[in-house]
């Protein structure tokens, strides 16, 4: 493994760490607990970018197996 990837492998491990602060926020939203608000909505944002990202990096990961 080369630096790049092993810096991009450490990158997204802190970003699914970092998540575990958001745990109860993201667990209401899977619950259908919406409320509309402001927050919500960046976090609903925030976790779309996530998987979006997650889903790349895997497509990207196949193409180099």
């Amino acid at each position: 493994m080369d630096a790049d990837a092993a810096q991009v492998i450490s990158e997204r491990d802190q970003l699914w760490t970092s998540l575990w602060t958001l745990r109860g926020e993201i667990e209401q939203l899977a619950q259908g607990a919406l409320d509309g608000s402001e927050r919500q909505n960046q976090l609903i944002q925030v976790l779309a970018r996530i998987v979006t990202a997650e889903l790349e990096f895997r497509s990207c990961a196949e193409t180099l197996s």
